[in-house]
Formats: C-alpha cells, sequence, structure tokens
C-alpha cells in the first residue's frame, strides 16, 4: 500500500517497510524540514523499522547536521538514487554519518529491490 505526501519541498511515498523520498529542485532541506519529514515517518511507521530511499534527480542541498539532530532508531537503511557524480561524491561523506545500511544506486527499482529485501524481526 503506497501513501503519497506532498509539501513545498519535496514528494513523500511511504510503503510498508520503506519510503521514497524526493526533494524539488533547488530546494535546501534544513533541520525545520527535516522535522515535518521525520513526523510523517513517525505517525506511518510508529516504532517499526524502516529504509528510506532518497531518489535526488533533483539537484537540491542538505544540512548534514540532519543526520546528527535528526536520529530515528528505527530508520535501519538508507539509499541513495542518482547518476549525477557531485551526489556519489556526497554520498560519500553522508554514508559516515549514518550508522546503518546505507548504499548508492543509479536506479530507483534497483533501490526498492534493496529495501524490500530487509528482513525486519
Amino acid at each position: 500500500m503506497e501513501k503519497k505526501l506532498l509539501s513545498d519541498f519535496c514528494e513523500l511515498y511511504l510503503y510498508d517497510t520503506y519510503s521514497i523520498l524526493r526533494v524539488f529542485e533547488n530546494q535546501h532541506i534544513d533541520i525545520e524540514k527535516n522535522d515535518w519529514i521525520r513526523a510523517n515517518y513517525k505517525a506511518h511507521f510508529g516504532k517499526r523499522p524502516f529504509v528510506v530511499i532518497a531518489d535526488r534527480r533533483y539537484p537540491h542541498t542538505l544540512d548534514l547536521d540532519i543526520y546528527k539532530n535528526g536520529k530515528m532508531r528505527n530508520k535501519k537503511g538508507m539509499a541513495i538514487v542518482s547518476t549525477r557524480e557531485a551526489e556519489k561524491e556526497r554520498a560519500l561523506v553522508e554514508q559516515k554519518l549514518f550508522p546503518h545500511s546505507f548504499a548508492f544506486f543509479e536506479h530507483l527499482e534497483n533501490a526498492r529491490a534493496w529495501a524490500q529485501s530487509f528482513s525486519f524481526k
């Protein structure tokens, strides 16, 4: 079952065990915007474990402090999806800040398959 949420800065798709976050072009994700995303994760997943897929088809910026201030214990995996070299470089920095499974993909379907492979018990 898919649930789609729309804000002025992103689209958020929520599934049973994962989400897809697509930030709009030229947006900046700061703590406040991340709080909106986290609130929706909490409302949808509760305490159940889940994986986030960041579909980065559009260029945008990100406050890396969200990794320090936005920790959710039940967020067990993070996938970055992009074909842009700059995103690959940024993902290497982000990977060091995220304590769980982290992967980079060039295609959304591969990231979805990875997210669906998690077995949460």
